[in-house]
């Protein structure tokens, strides 16, 4: 027995016969279904009610369905569109699709039609759904990823949250590894492209020879090695987001054509004659000094303005320690999404070591540290002496008069170091030089063993 359809369906149409009719086909099919006889019924009950097809004839008086798509489109409704048109109209719904429609249907319209149509969005919403849950198992909640207790933070997420509906042009700045690309992603995902395509493109990892056939495209033997026609990166970006990262790396030349794209909305592929009009949102992102290239003669002037219509500052992990403890917990979480991982603590001296580390690789330092950690933790839990050296360094105590014989000692950390160094070197003895069966007495890995002993370098 097949399950009972989910779909919400609004039926628009100006025609109160084809209302009816279409209503009652999809009530006997088991869809709820409303109606609506105008595109300004049909927006008022899309703020009240989240249906999830909306069928509607192209013509009607005063707002027609093309423009339904787009104020659906621009007021962030994720409902899909099939239009409904007359044969000899194809090209108005054709335009329908381009402003953001699923699909048409040509009139006479046979239930047939329009069931098999819904079946075919039901499939692939749950196809979605799949990959959003696969989404949320490798990167947490899309809807949530995380909670940031520091204001700094907090002040990002509003612009993100502010910004996503809107088609806005943005610009995200930060130092590398601050999370940029996270954030440009977010933005995508809380849009109304969202089911459109996210390209990313790093902008200084293509030779400067190939970045305008790459981002644009090029026909067949527009050069040497052009043996076939190829879609550029906007192309493929079309009615979603392409994401321009490091976008302080751009050649000049292709800094001039991007400010074209940004004005013009169009393409024009490399050996081709036509331009290709594309719907695409534009976020930049970049760990360079905009403003000083830009006196330096190095980045066009009024790109920068174009490019910086809405800045979203991400600030450096150093400057908002509040966010470093949830986070730590956040990354060791994903990392037991890992094949092979297992349960994972935190000691609390190594955790005193993460907060108060400055961070200069900042969130995507952190997680490598963290999963360095993870891979040679004993037991599933990250001590000191799992954390790089550079994180886990001990300062040298103060040379006070009077406690200059404990500074000559070290700290306390420093001697307990010694005494586990003494404590291996005579486990190994007793076990005649091996070292397996040294650590298996001591109880701790051999991986554990040898990382100890490498780090003590000349005083084991």
């Amino acid at each position: 027995m097949n399950a009972m359809p989910e779909l919400h369906v609004l039926v628009v149409d100006d025609e109160p016969a084809i209302r009816q009719v279409l209503t009652a086909a999809l009530g006997k099919a088991g869809y709820p279904v409303d109606s609506a006889a105008s595109a300004a019924e049909a927006l008022a009950k899309l703020e009240q009610t989240p249906f999830d097809v909306v069928l509607s004839d192209v013509f009607m008086p005063i707002t027609d369905g093309i423009e339904l798509v787009k104020l659906s489109r621009a007021r962030g409704h994720a409902a899909t569109f099939i239009m409904i048109t007359a044969f000899a109209s194809v090209d108005s719904a054709i335009d329908a699709i381009k402003a953001g429609a699923w699909d048409y249907i040509t009139k006479p319209v046979h239930n047939e039609e329009i069931l098999r149509r819904l079946e075919q969005i039901d499939a692939l919403r749950g196809l979605r759904e799949d990959n959003r849950n696969l989404r949320r198992m490798v990167m947490g909640s899309e809807d949530s990823p995380f909670s940031f207790a520091s204001p700094a933070m907090q002040v990002a997420e509003r612009l993100i949250t502010r910004v996503a509906p809107t088609d806005s042009t943005v610009l995200i700045t930060g130092e590398s590894g601050t999370g940029k690309g996270v954030a440009a992603r977010r933005l995508h995902e809380i849009s109304a492209r969202r089911d459109g395509p996210f390209v990313q493109v790093n902008c200084g990892a293509i030779p400067e020879n190939l970045i305008e056939s790459e981002l644009f495209g090029h026909t067949k033997g527009a050069f040497t090695s052009a043996d076939r026609a190829r879609k550029g990166l906007f192309a493929q970006a079309d009615r979603g987001t392409i994401f321009l990262d490091e976008i302080g790396e751009l050649p000049l030349a292709m800094q001039t054509k991007l400010l074209h794209v940004l004005e013009a909305k169009e393409v024009r592929a490399v050996g081709a004659e036509a331009t290709r009009k594309i719907d695409v949102r534009i976020v930049a992102a970049t760990n360079r000094d905009l403003p000083a290239m830009v006196r330096d003669g190095r980045f066009r002037e009024d790109l920068f303005f174009r490019l910086s219509m809405f800045q979203i500052p991400m600030p450096p992990l150093r400057e908002r320690r509040g966010d470093i403890a949830a986070l730590i917990r956040h990354l060791l979480t994903r990392q037991l999404q890992s094949p092979g991982a297992t349960g994972l603590e935190l000691d609390a001296e190594a955790e005193d070591l993460l907060v108060n580390f400055d961070w200069p690789g900042n969130v995507r330092q952190l997680e490598n540290v963290l999963h360095r950690a993870a891979i040679l933790a004993d037991g599933g839990r990250i001590r000191v002496a799992d954390l790089p050296p550079e994180v886990a360094r001990v300062p040298d105590a103060p040379a006070t008069t009077a406690g200059a014989a404990a500074a000559a000692e070290g700290s306390l950390r420093e001697r307990v170091r010694r005494f586990e160094i003494s404590l291996i070197r005579r486990a190994i003895d007793d076990a005649a030089g091996d070292r397996r069966v040294a650590a298996q007495r001591l109880g701790i890995g051999l991986s554990s063993l040898y990382r100890k002993l490498e780090e003590a370098g000349g005083d084991a």
